[in-house]
């Protein structure tokens, strides 16, 4: 791949000044370059920009067993699925979601179900204080207190299959997140059963999309403000289940800025270390 030159590499509105030349921009690009910037200390350090992979103990923070007593309850409450009448142990990927779990009606419903899930947020608040902000600490060389300003709660995804729905190519930009936040996505479905995963590309504009290639026990992090990314449609007959989550870097995130016009922001825990 061609070196990209510098306006890709540069700041959130040098990107998407760029994005312009080739394909029109959306409307929440255009809000994000009309709005008021958020007051920081300077742009991302490259070192957060970075696509990079994390591990964590899949049976110390098991999200599919909380994924799996989150669905039992909250697929038939709200109406989107459910588990089959079995008595045999439910897995992840059984369960029968609706199509209509992907439309934005359900989305608030679904957040409040997960906000009432204590015992899925206190394992997602583990992984943050133990494997997730140790690691960007890590990049950090000074000895002062470091701020990460981690969205709360995290945002769980379904897509039942097959379907050929897309989860449109995007930049996290057009949805009020600040460069100074970096990405984390994490399957929790198996891979070999739902052959589906998201595609990113490895740098802004670069137009190189490639699928995350990572299982149960595995982060991919990138910097999902400007790199643009898709889930393709799930063909297999199985449930695809993923969690994603951004986390604000210190004085390169601004938590007081919102990008006026938009119908949710999401919630954010503050951790120092």
């Amino acid at each position: 791949m061609a070196p990209l030159d510098n306006a890709k590499r540069g700041s959130l509105e040098e990107v998407l000044a760029c994005q312009q030349q080739a394909v029109p921009a959306s409307l929440g690009e255009r809000m994000m370059l009309q709005a008021p910037k958020p007051v920081v200390s300077g742009p991302l350090p490259p070192c957060f920009r970075a696509n990079e992979f994390l591990r964590y103990d899949p049976e110390c923070y098991d999200f599919r067993a909380e994924a799996i007593a989150l669905l039992a309850v909250a697929g038939p409450k709200v109406g989107f699925g459910a588990f089959s009448d079995s008595d045999e142990p439910q897995e992840l990927e059984a369960f029968k979601a609706k199509p209509a779990v992907f439309h934005f009606k359900y989305e608030k419903r679904w957040r409040q179900c997960i906000l009432e899930r204590v015992d899925f947020l206190a394992v997602y608040v583990r992984l943050l204080e133990e494997v997730v902000c140790p690691y960007l600490r890590s990049k950090i060389s000074h000895s002062e207190p470091v701020t990460f300003y981690c969205q709360y709660p995290p945002t769980l995804r379904l897509q039942p299959g097959p379907s050929t729905d897309v989860k449109r190519l995007h930049r996290d930009a057009e949805y009020g997140h600040q460069d100074g936040e970096v990405n984390f996505w994490m399957p929790l479905s198996d891979y070999s059963k739902t052959k589906s995963t998201l595609w990113v590309e490895s740098e802004p504009n670069a137009d190189d999309f490639h699928p995350l290639d990572i299982n149960i026990g595995e982060i991919a992090m990138f910097h999902g403000t400007l790199v643009r990314h898709y889930a393709p449609g799930n063909p297999s007959e199985f449930l695809r289940a993923s969690m994603d989550f951004r986390i604000g870097v210190d004085t390169f995130f601004d938590p007081q800025w919102r990008l006026e016009g938009l119908q949710h922001s999401h919630g954010r825990r503050e951790i120092t270390l």
